[in-house]
């Protein structure tokens, strides 16, 4: 499956905000997503960097013992390497990702 629509599924911000499907994540599916990301990080376009670094900083701050569990090193390293490209946007997909994120998890 493609990494990017496995975590526009666990609530990544991809646009408007949207529902999203209810109910628990498979952590597995996006660990490797996650991880298949993560290998071509500097390949991410703008407007792929806004959504995934909000998303990852939601789960992290808010799931923090989950994020640790589901994505280990990989997943703080990948945090730290993608930053935002607009603030301001970013803030807005992050207010986004933390609603989704609270429907799945």
């Amino acid at each position: 499956m493609d990494p990017w629509k496995t975590l526009i599924d666990a609530g990544l911000p991809d646009g408007a905000a949207r529902p999203v499907d209810k109910g628990p994540l498979e952590d597995q599916l996006i660990a490797r997503a996650i991880h298949e990301l993560a290998s071509r990080v500097a390949d991410l376009t703008e407007r792929e960097r806004d959504p995934l670094a909000a998303w990852l900083s939601a789960f992290s701050h808010h799931w923090p013992s989950r994020f640790r569990d589901v994505f280990g090193e990989e997943g703080q390293a990948l945090l730290q390497r993608v930053q935002p490209t607009d603030p301001n946007r970013y803030l807005k997909l992050r207010r986004i990702a933390i609603e989704n994120l609270a429907a799945r998890l």
